[in-house]
């Protein structure tokens, strides 16, 4: 890995920098003095300690002051990591351990605003509806640019995502298999109908955000920008990276888990049609069932207005359930590896493991990255991926 210098800037709530942390504080016995990361549609942490008397804490004062005060991660002349100080888990006579998180964090913070007038399918005989965020006319961009813009003029001047703003805002596509409630297949950019309504009730701007994301596979960042972007898919798809184990290959170390406690190969559905007449289907996976045995489940799909649509949606349940599930695939990184900057997260990229039984050659989606550093320079970095979408893969 790369022998840069790297370093921890404490900035201001202007975000101007206020001092350099260039002496770190071991935080194990094997001498890592930082640990830092970033998740995909989430927030990243990072963790430092500085000792107590550290002369830099002396000349500047009390600088650790979560919220107050922030982090820049700097690579050399590279930012590659900024957020808040959210904890200080430790301040004792030796030194102060300092945690932060990446401003995706704040989403969490902020609550949706409710709505200001009935929608159309409101019951008006109570206020019951100012309770509640309802979408159900529109797009899903011009959801989320209400949204963050309403957030941010909610917090205004007094925090710093009053600054935030909106970035590059993507209409999703309806997922494959979605259906209106006569059957009929739905595509194309994704739009709030009476049939498609979400409502929500005191929740905030990450949790409407995330659901979005499940409903359509969309991702969100907060930019350097302090710019909210929400993509159909954020990183490279053709990134060309492939990590392997082997005498000549970039993997240290690896975790391929095969989870079967989930597994269901013979699913049980229940919904409602528009009228309330209960719907239910049983769909089954018989080659699953001949090799791993029968393994029942149930479940109920909400939002399925036909039989048709029911049994769709149940199959393509079945089909991340019916074999045992390998995500997530950690692997750890070598100096021979890509360096930082090389790939990111969202990226797809490949990983190849064969050892003893083991062989592994599939396309993965990096959803995290965590970079330890070592008092020597030293950088292990640490890559947790998840399958890719069927949806994804096209021209891979």
């Amino acid at each position: 890995m790369s022998q840069t210098k790297t370093y921890v800037e404490i900035l201001n709530q202007s975000l101007a920098k206020v001092a350099e942390l260039r002496n770190l504080y071991p935080i194990n016995e094997q001498g890592m003095i930082l640990r830092y990361s970033d998740e995909l549609s989430d927030y990243g942490s990072c963790l430092f300690r500085i000792a107590t008397k550290d002369p830099v804490l002396t000349q500047y004062g009390d600088i650790l002051i979560p919220h107050k005060y922030h982090i820049r991660i700097m690579r050399g002349k590279t930012k590659v990591w900024q957020g808040a100080i959210t904890d200080n888990t430790e301040r004792n006579k030796n030194y102060i351990e300092v945690r932060g998180s990446q401003y995706e964090f704040y989403l969490d913070k902020m609550l949706v605003r409710r709505d200001t007038s009935a929608p159309a399918d409101a019951d008006t005989s109570t206020d019951s509806w100012k309770n509640y965020r309802t979408f159900s006319t529109g797009t899903m961009a011009s959801a989320v640019q209400t949204i963050i813009q309403n957030a941010a003029t909610d917090f205004g001047t007094e925090h710093i995502l009053g600054a935030m703003t909106v970035g590059d805002i993507e209409n999703p596509d309806y997922p494959d298999g979605f259906t209106d409630s006569g059957g009929l297949a739905l595509t194309g950019a994704w739009n709030f109908t009476d049939f498609i309504t979400l409502r929500f009730d005191y929740h905030s701007v990450q949790y409407v955000l995330s659901a979005f994301g499940m409903y359509t596979n969309a991702d969100y960042e907060i930019d350097e920008n302090l710019a909210v972007n929400f993509k159909k898919f954020l990183g490279n798809k053709q990134s060309g990276i492939t990590f392997e184990y082997g005498t000549f290959g970039n993997i240290v170390d690896y975790n391929l888990p095969r989870l079967g406690g989930r597994m269901v190969n013979s699913l049980w559905g229940i919904g409602a049609d528009e009228d309330g007449t209960i719907l239910h289907a049983n769909t089954r996976d018989e080659t699953s069932i001949q090799e791993y045995g029968l393994l029942q489940g149930a479940d109920a799909f909400a939002d399925v207005k036909t039989q048709n649509e029911l049994k769709k949606r149940m199959s393509e349940s079945l089909q991340y359930t019916k074999t045992p599930e390998d995500s997530p695939v950690n692997v750890l990184l070598n100096e021979k590896s890509y360096p930082l900057g090389q790939f990111g997260i969202g990226d797809i990229v490949t990983i190849k493991v064969t050892d003893h039984n083991i062989d592994f050659n599939k396309p993965r989606r990096v959803v995290g990255i965590t970079v330890n550093l070592h008092s020597t320079g030293r950088e292990m970095i640490t890559v947790q991926t998840n399958k890719v979408r069927d949806a994804d893969l096209g021209g891979i």
